[in-house]
């Protein structure tokens, strides 16, 4: 781990190495170390302009559960609109020289007139770069269940992986309008929280919501344009078929690398 970081910076940062974009958050209470983030393929702390990362599989890979047109364009247009207006309205900033987390994690410290602009699209950013990675192929590293050490913490904190499953979806079913499901670890446990729009647990509680701030190590997008050309209005079926996607073996690195000290965060 580098010199001078905690375990959470440590997460973040390696996410900058990876190749997608999330970073922890640089501020407040942290779990987890940037390593496992580097070794679950995320790339979320780099400074400097933020780019769109690249898909770890092709639009058709994910169907039957997600069809190649929504891939398409929620990857190529909805993402790389976040990322070209989070660029738009950080331009000229001295937050260009800060890492997503950070600047995620540090809402208040952006200038009134940009804030919005930031939190909506560098929060879309940081939030579908996870997404992406937490999914994989069905039979191919997508589907089944957790194994190990996460599967323990989701039989400790919620009963049952079944129990858990229903939770969650209940989470994502019951998020008016737009915005997530999360499975989030703060303080050693697992807990499930969703937040609005572009809003992510790496945000203080004042934007994330209380009970919904810590690291997450799993996302669901409803928004209707990750799921309307396939399922309409059922967005019940949609999580349903996310289920046959999410990456277990990531979502266990990203869960290992919060079980760190919590050392308290600075900038």
């Amino acid at each position: 781990m580098a010199a001078g970081l905690n375990r959470r910076q440590a997460i973040i940062h390696a996410m900058a190495v990876g190749g997608g974009l999330i970073a922890a958050s640089g501020v407040g209470r942290a779990r987890g170390g940037m390593r496992a983030w580097h070794e679950a393929g995320l790339r979320i702390a780099a400074a400097g302009e933020f780019t769109l990362p690249p898909l770890p599989y092709g639009y058709k890979d994910l169907e039957p559960s997600i069809d190649a047109e929504t891939m398409e364009i929620h990857y190529s247009r909805h993402h790389k609109a976040y990322v070209d207006n989070a660029n738009k309205a950080l331009a000229g900033t001295p937050f260009t020289d800060w890492t997503s987390d950070r600047i995620v994690a540090s809402l208040d410290e952006v200038p009134e007139d940009k804030r919005t602009a930031v939190r909506n699209n560098l929060g879309g950013h940081v939030n579908h770069s996870m997404f992406w990675l937490m999914m994989a192929p069905t039979g191919k590293g997508g589907g089944g269940e957790p194994t190990g050490a996460l599967a323990d913490a989701i039989a400790r904190d919620f009963g049952s992986f079944a129990a858990f499953k229903e939770k969650f979806a209940e989470a994502a079913a019951k998020r008016f309008g737009s915005g997530w499901a999360w499975l989030v670890s703060h303080d050693g446990k697992l807990s499930i929280a969703s937040t609005a729009n572009q809003d992510c647990p790496l945000m203080t509680a004042k934007y994330a919501g209380d009970g919904a701030t810590g690291t997450p190590v799993l996302g669901l997008d409803v928004w209707e344009h990750a799921y309307y050309l396939k399922y309409r209005n059922k967005r019940a079926d949609y999580v349903t078929a996310w289920w046959n996607l999410v990456n277990w073996t990531k979502v266990a690195q990203l869960h290992t690398a919060t079980l760190g000290d919590g050392a308290e965060i600075t900038k």
